[in-house]
């Protein structure tokens, strides 16, 4: 996360060469370990590649997956999860409630991957695809399931890798969904 805020205080003062030579610096930050491990990490940039429907992007991601030791059931786990996302409506409709009720649901089905990977999966694609209802729908759920706030933070920078400027333009949402959901949990531990 240090890094990560770094870079975005550098951003504001550089031009574009200077902004892509961070943004490729923060890519290289998401095949590193850190809170998150590289196969987490990884099952994190398969579900973003198949919410883009990135066909080499999927066989690559699903190669180095299985390398890393993922299972054929964390990613039938990990298709699901970007199926689910994929179905997710538009707007605030009952239709949305439904949704959200059965993501609840196969988001606390017991399974071989932990609902805080399962969250974390279902924030980059939110991510990817710029949607801030679900960006704090998930950034909540991965905090109710214990992930930290460095570990939510750590999708950004696979966000961007898989994304670029598109996926940047979230970090204001992804910034807001976290003090928004900590502050929530302040208030219910009182």
């Amino acid at each position: 996360m240090e890094l990560f805020t770094e870079s975005l205080k550098k951003a504001r003062n550089y031009g574009l060469g200077e902004f892509l030579e961070i943004i490729g610096e923060l890519s290289q930050e998401s095949t590193k370990k850190g809170l998150l491990d590289r196969k987490q990490k990884e099952l994190i940039t398969l579900g973003m590649a198949l919410a883009k429907q990135c066909r080499r992007c999927v066989d690559i991601h699903t190669e180095v997956a299985k390398r890393l030791g993922a299972s054929d059931h964390e990613l039938l786990q990990v298709r699901k999860t970007a199926l689910f996302l994929l179905a997710s409506p538009e707007h605030q409709t009952e239709l949305w409630h439904a949704w959200k009720d059965s993501w609840r649901e196969f988001s606390l089905s017991k399974g071989c991957m932990d609902r805080r990977c399962r969250e974390l999966i279902g924030l980059g694609i939110a991510l990817i695809h710029q949607q801030a209802r679900l960006i704090e729908l998930h950034v909540e759920a991965a905090l109710d399931y214990g992930a930290s706030p460095e570990e939510i933070f750590e999708v950004m920078p696979i966000a961007l890798l898989m994304d670029g400027a598109p996926a940047l333009s979230q970090i204001p949402y992804l910034v807001y969904a976290l003090e928004r959901a900590q502050q929530h949990l302040l208030v219910s531990e009182a």
